[in-house]
């Protein structure tokens, strides 16, 4: 059969190819690929070394894809709604009666059709989740100490916290652990026997992708091996998953994805069974919110907006849905055209590359015969520009710095612990006259900006370099409070930290 001028052998090799080709131009160690059309199964397997070594990846080994998985999140929900245990526009606190936000008309309005949306109001608040060692139920009581951002159904934010509430609706409702629900309930109907989503059964699993980075931040050449990553509040042996498991627990195969793909294309079906009624699968595939223009993809992509758990554009004239997820280590990309009974899955083991992507775009040019996308420079080249803008970003908040400018106080004034409802401590510590900020599990060093403001400094793990810092004092003179601005969203103010 034709696909774009080619046949299905030769569609899959040329991919398979490219694939190849650009890992090795992309310093990216492998690839996890899996493409569906018609029913059929053009592409699935691994390509690289899972390992960087001697490990081949094969259809078979298991990547990490995080922010995919809140389709599968949105999906789970469908599930409970399709047996008439859940309503998508009831709101969420007739489920969670103990929930509360930082707004009491979004607390008694919001549903779950909004937080799987994102149109919440809550930005992202990351700082207050990653890292934190805070309990699924802790960052639950935490909620009404973060601000939102935004009024309800207003604009798209993209938060983690609303697929931690979609997680702990899915919770209430089923009475099981979202991890095993999602598993026993979802994963295992499709036939994914492969797929984990529990962390810590794939970091001990046989034949794993591990998690690689470039050797320097925000740079796109060499690779260095870096740790899983791990919520301080995960335990193995009490069966205690990561908190924030409805965002992104998923750990997957191409052969496991090419079932998902399979089942989602079928609008809910599996086999002879209607595991999802149509009509929520539409509406999961549907336009709850404008997310602006195609940035960087357009004009072949436009009219973007968001579903439940799904981005949605409008690629070349074809309803597109797709979604990417990133954790420390893998980047994915899974995409579905449902007029072309198109679906796409791409993971590689290495952090924060858009290689993923580049591949899926190829991949749709490719079934359409379309060859004007040069997705492979366009990507890399945005992907450096990403990178820049983050480094000039955090940079911006503590502007130029103010020449011939000192300190108030002596180095150990700013020493102490610093607290904020809903935020884990910054504590400063002070040694031969330098800073050292230790914010959730990550160490810091910090120079000095200007005035009473600090910024981050190398070597910066999970913060940013150029995070600033900036200290007040109280009516005695005495250093009290910590000011950082830990997000991008508009309107989100800088958090402040009392001593």
């Amino acid at each position: 059969k034709e696909k774009g001028g080619r046949t299905m052998n030769n569609f899959a090799e040329s991919l398979r190819a490219q694939a190849a080709e650009q890992a090795r131009a992309w310093d990216v160690p492998s690839l996890s690929i899996c493409v569906v059309q018609d029913g059929k199964t053009l592409l699935c397997d691994g390509i690289g070394m899972r390992d960087n070594a001697s490990r081949p990846a094969d259809a078979q080994t298991l990547y990490q894809i995080a922010s995919c998985t809140k389709a599968f999140t949105a999906t789970a929900a469908a599930v409970l709604a399709t047996e008439g245990k859940l309503d998508f526009d009831t709101p969420v606190i007739e489920y969670l009666p103990a929930f509360r936000l930082n707004d009491r008309y979004a607390t008694e309005n919001l549903t779950l059709r909004d937080f799987l949306s994102h149109r919440s109001g809550l930005p992202r608040h990351e700082y207050a989740w990653y890292g934190t060692g805070f309990s699924r139920e802790q960052l639950l009581k935490n909620l009404k100490d973060l601000p939102l951002s935004a009024p309800i159904r207003y604009r798209f934010q993209y938060s983690n916290f609303n697929y931690l509430i979609a997680g702990a609706v899915i919770e209430a409702v089923s009475g099981e652990k979202f991890e095993d629900f999602l598993k026993e309930k979802l994963l295992r109907p499709l036939g994914m026997e492969r797929s984990e989503t529990y962390l810590e059964a794939m970091r001990t699993a046989d034949n794993v992708a591990l998690p690689f980075d470039h050797d320097r931040e925000y740079t796109m050449t060499g690779i260095r091996q870096i740790p899983y990553y791990r919520s301080p509040a995960e335990n193995a042996e009490a069966m205690v998953g990561d908190p924030t498991a409805a965002a992104g627990c998923i750990c997957s195969c191409a052969s496991d994805m090419e079932k998902w793909l399979r089942f989602t294309l079928n609008r809910g079906r599996v086999g002879d069974v209607q595991l999802v009624r149509e009509d929520l699968m539409d509406l999961i595939a549907s336009s709850h919110i404008d997310t602006g223009d195609g940035g960087a993809y357009g004009p072949q992509r436009a009219m973007t907006s968001y579903g439940l758990g799904w981005s949605l554009y409008s690629y070349r004239g074809h309803k597109m849905l797709e979604h990417g997820g990133n954790i420390n280590g893998f980047t994915s990309s899974t995409a579905l055209v449902p007029d072309l009974n198109l679906g796409v899955f791409v993971s590689a083991n290495m952090n924060v590359t858009l290689l993923a992507d580049a591949l899926v775009q190829q991949t749709v040019d490719m079934a359409l015969g379309e060859t004007d996308g040069n997705w492979f420079a366009r990507l890399k080249a945005y992907n450096q520009a990403m990178f820049d803008n983050v480094v000039s970003f955090f940079a911006a908040f503590g502007g130029q710095a103010v020449a011939g400018t000192k300190p108030s106080h002596e180095m150990a004034a700013y020493a102490g612990t610093y607290e904020a409802p809903g935020y884990r401590r910054f504590r400063i510590e002070e040694a031969d006259g330098k800073l050292t900020a230790d914010f959730n599990t990550f160490r810091v060093g910090l120079r000095h900006h200007h005035y009473d403001t600090f910024a981050t400094e190398g070597p910066i793990g999970e913060l940013p370099a150029g995070l600033t810092l900036t200290f007040a004092a109280n009516p005695k003179g005495e250093i009290s409070t910590l000011s950082v601005t830990l997000g991008s969203e508009k309107g989100l103010q800088p958090i402040v930290f009392t001593k």
